[in-house]
């Protein structure tokens, strides 16, 4: 996406250039966009506050609009067990016993009618300052409104908080309130589902959830760090009266994404074009130690759907005959250069349709060198000639490393009879020093397509490549994203300096009185009452592992 992008002798290390990335440091970000193409960074939003209760860490959360339309940030403030600055401890039976202390808090903006949102400050209170009590639970952060007073029906807010019990498995725990900000307001209502049982698949922790109803895919196209904990998400039935989504009777769970770098997604619900969209956190798999002044990045927004089950029994459909479907958004062909383009049927001869690749062949595309490419990629398996024992077994797409050599060089790879689509690193043969994908030691990223092609049907792949950021799109609406470390490319092509999304309304005097974050007020540590309550096709996700980051991202 068009961020204020640097020129080429500006560009510095593997920093992708299209996706949202950090000016410097970690992705704590905050960055506005009218079309999801063009983005402007903007100052941070969420900030810690040295002695109160986001003193060490701001982690994930959401964002909504108030009872009177006002944008609200709901995140999770953590401080340090050790940090004397910051209060006295919880009481025993709301203790969690972690490093650190979880407390659920806010933030507003400064300006409201501001269209960028610039400046924000901090709501004076947590609006949820404890855990249940004597849960035994392994943690307790990232709040993500499911519902709101007037949506089906009812008269109260509802939230998830990603939750976990020890030696148990995952819990993701169900609140309401009447008001989105009251700190004595929000009631434990229960479990909205749980993975007891399960915590050897998926974790101990489930942290980030999200619940979002899926609407069918169009029929046409819609105008609409070290990552080492994976995201996965179920397909059932959510019963809103209740708040209880039917996990056991879902189908799942599945990877959310066949690479090892997506973390913490969230949703944003564009109802202006219809659809859900979902932003992830691609994190970094550097293996050399350097000096770098960046880490991660946001993933490409992704437009969530419902398709329709091709009928397989593997296929990852829920109960009702639905799949996930995941594409990127069409805005971002907007991004293309056609001045820089290059496609096979324009070299082919005259009448050939098609190109054959022999086994272990390459297919050098002329004039596309660039670390940043947009691939729209088509594979066939050619069939078996006579004579021979097997048809291809694998086809896919190799990146060279601008280092010269194997080392950062990489592999995008689908696997015909297995159904496998990865990326092969570190492929090098020691008697020739090249990449081989026969190397020992090869490192391998990936897994089984949920809907692989139909037997004697090609494969269609919508490939981005970003410096080091690299996505992949199946037509059927899977995807993998990882990291490829190629190093600096020797000369970078021009690239467009922006302007701003927006002007900003932000005054003088607002900017002053924003600098500084209103004070917490001391807060009452009493411990809250656990009161457990005696469809349609929803979407779970949840990440199980450590935590993320909170994220305003303006749409």
């Amino acid at each position: 996406m068009k961020l204020p992008i640097a020129l080429p002798r500006d560009v510095r290390q593997d920093r992708p250039s299209f996706h949202i990335a950090p000016p410097q440091g970690w992705v704590n970000g905050h960055a506005v966009s009218r079309d999801l193409v063009t983005w402007e960074h903007l100052p941070h939003a969420v900030v810690p506050t040295p002695g109160a209760l986001d003193s060490d860490g701001a982690f994930s959360g959401c964002a909504t609009l108030d009872e009177d339309g006002i944008p609200v940030i709901l995140y999770t403030g953590v401080r340090l067990r050790s940090n004397d600055s910051c209060g006295p401890l919880p009481p025993t039976e709301c203790d969690l016993g972690m490093p650190f202390i979880e407390s659920q808090c806010a933030v507003r903006p400064v300006n409201p009618e501001d269209p960028k949102l610039t400046y924000w400050t901090k709501i004076e209170f947590p609006w949820l300052s404890l855990p249940p009590p004597s849960m035994n639970l392994a943690g307790w952060r990232d709040p993500y409104v499911i519902s709101r007073p007037g949506k089906d029906g009812e008269d109260h807010w509802s939230l998830v908080i990603g939750s976990g019990v020890k030696e148990e498995g995952g819990v993701v725990l169900v609140y309401t309130s009447k008001e989105l900000m009251s700190p004595d307001g929000w009631q434990l209502q229960g479990e909205l589902c749980h993975g007891r049982g399960m915590s050897s698949s998926t974790g101990i922790m489930w942290e980030c959830p999200i619940l979002c109803k899926l609407e069918p895919l169009p029929t046409t196209p819609s105008k609409p760090d070290a990552c080492t904990n994976p995201s996965y998400y179920w397909l059932g039935a959510y019963d809103a009266s209740t708040k209880k989504f039917d996990l056991e009777n879902a189908a799942g769970p599945f990877r959310l994404d066949l690479g090892d770098v997506l973390y913490a997604p969230n949703t944003l619900n564009d109802e202006k074009n219809g659809r859900t969209l979902l932003f992830g956190w691609n994190q970094e798999k550097r293996t050399k130690v350097d000096a770098y002044d960046y880490a991660g990045c946001l993933s490409l927004p992704r437009a969530l759907w419902a398709e329709p089950s091709s009928g397989r029994s593997d296929d990852g459909a829920s109960p009702s005959g639905w799949v996930l479907h995941q594409q990127p958004l069409p805005e971002i062909s907007q991004l293309r250069d056609p001045r820089r383009s290059w496609r096979l049927q324009e070299s082919l001869p005259a009448g050939a349709t098609e190109l054959i690749i022999d086994g272990g062949a390459k297919l050098p595309l002329p004039g596309v060198s660039s670390p940043f490419l947009d691939m729209e990629l088509t594979f066939e398996r050619a069939p078996v000639r006579d004579g021979d024992v097997a048809a291809c077994s694998a086809s896919g797409l190799l990146l060279h490393s601008w280092r010269g050599g194997a080392e950062g060089a990489a592999a995008l790879l689908y696997h015909w009879d297995s159904g496998v689509l990865e990326v092969v690193y570190e492929a090098l043969d020691p008697s020739t020093l090249t990449f081989s994908l026969a190397a020992h030691g090869a490192r391998r990223v990936g897994g089984r397509l949920l809907r692989p092609p139909a037997p004697g049907s090609p494969l269609s792949l919508r490939v981005f490549l970003d410096y080091s950021c690299l996505e992949v799109f199946t037509a059927a609406g899977e995807v993998l994203t990882a990291r490829v470390y190629r190093g600096s490319a020797p000369a970078a092509p021009a690239c467009t300096r922006c302007s701003p999304a927006f002007g900003s309304s932000i005054t003088a005097d607002e900017e002053a009185s924003a600098a500084e974050p209103l004070s917490l007020e001391p807060l009452s540590l009493e411990p809250l009452t656990l009161d457990i309550l005696s469809p349609e096709p929803r979407a779970q996700f949840a990440d199980s592992g450590a935590g993320g980051i909170v994220q305003a991202v303006g749409a």
